[in-house]
């Protein structure tokens, strides 16, 4: 039975950072990932730009790519309110489909043993079935996303409230250096470039509107989401690339356990930010280098959770609760209306609340923990 010092589970962005970070230590990594690889996912393809050093230090070669830069925002809401607004730090787009492939390369580079299309079963102590056999890790990492899996032991609560994700590609005369949010009753979508002269729209909706929509996508957005005139506006003007769109349900926005018997969790396992912020990305790639700064550390393993714990919520508490707040207006158009006339109104707030949301540039060479 092959044996190494880390296995991960799931290739996600988190998992694929944390696999190349300890493999370049010279740890002995391997990754399991139950989709293809790589695949489109939903996902804002917004990153902050907090993170564009970052992903250069880990060997992708960004600057050749010719990424569009955003530098700027607007926010529109169903009744007719419009908030302009530059962004401090500002982000760069990229297609979770390039980005993860790059990532894959990366990981073999590194000399992570990786394994696509190879679902997980169970994990024990120091012990992962799989798809494709078993074997042996010193420490086990989660990185699935947003769900419980099912060899989770104790699988986490249900989520409260029922959202979906809905993303396509598009093509159009839109703004190249813009990300636009414009929000609905019970949600909001995104707009912004990506490489190939492409853009992303992705939306995230309460699920229960689909469904008295009897779960008609078209019906649901014609009903729904033109009530916002900008957002009909953008479906009448865009070029649809895909035949239908990519979508998820059961999505959560805030801090998981980190911990659950021997395994520890990173990324959106063990916390997401809603997409309104635009750095879940960012977020995910952060966390993957604090977690591999105290794994690199710390041998007792409850003291690393409980420094786990602490850099988590140092790192990422205060963003994740913020954006969740926001997430909460964003969802009700009067809500909405009324924030983004308060905005209007004092700079100062403005200022606060649009670029809190963003961090610091950070590079895999930064000590990040204390």
């Amino acid at each position: 039975m092959d044996k190494y010092d880390i296995g991960i589970i799931g290739a996600g962005i988190a998992g694929s950072c944390l696999a190349i970070l300890l493999a370049e230590e010279g740890k002995s990594v391997v990754v399991f990932e139950k989709e293809d690889y790589p695949s489109h996912k939903v996902c804002g393809e917004f990153i902050s730009l907090e993170s564009y050093a970052f992903f250069k230090s880990l060997g992708l070669p960004l600057d050749d790519w010719n990424l569009p830069l955003i530098k700027n925002l607007q926010l529109t809401s169903q009744k007719g309110g419009e908030l302009n607004t530059p962004l401090k730090t500002g982000g760069f787009g990229l297609s979770r489909y390039k980005l993860d492939y790059a990532l894959a390369e990366q990981m073999k580079k590194s000399g992570v043993h990786f394994h696509p299309k190879t679902k997980v079963s169970d994990v024990q102590y120091e012990t992962i079935s799989s798809s494709n056999g078993i074997v042996k890790a010193n420490l086990i990492v989660g990185s699935h996303g947003k769900y419980s899996p099912g060899y989770l032991k104790r699988p986490k609560s249900a989520v409260k409230s029922n959202f979906l994700g809905v993303k396509y590609h598009i093509k159009g005369d839109f703004k190249e250096d813009l990300i636009s949010l414009h929000s609905f009753d019970g949600g909001y979508c995104g707009i912004s470039k990506i490489e190939d002269n492409q853009y992303c729209l992705c939306y995230l909706a309460d699920a229960s509107k689909l469904k008295y929509h009897s779960n008609d996508i078209r019906t649901f957005e014609k009903n729904v989401l033109f009530k916002n005139k900008n957002l009909k506006e953008v479906y009448a003007k865009a070029e649809f690339l895909w035949d239908k769109p990519l979508i998820i349900s059961n999505i959560k926005f805030n801090k998981q356990q980190l911990s659950n018997d021997h395994m520890l969790f990173v990324g959106d396992a063990a916390g997401s930010i809603s997409p309104l912020s635009g750095n879940g990305m960012s977020i995910a790639a952060r966390s993957a280098l604090v977690l591999s700064q105290l794994i690199l550390e710390e041998q007792n393993f409850a003291t690393l959770i409980a420094r786990y714990n602490q850099e988590w919520d140092r790192h990422f508490g205060g963003r994740v609760n913020k954006a969740e707040l926001l997430n909460r207006l964003m969802l009700n158009p009067t809500a909405h209306h009324l924030v983004l006339k308060a905005l209007n109104t004092f700079s100062p707030l403005r200022h606060k609340v649009v670029n809190d949301m963003q961090g610091d540039s950070f590079v895999r060479n930064f000590r990040v923990i204390r």
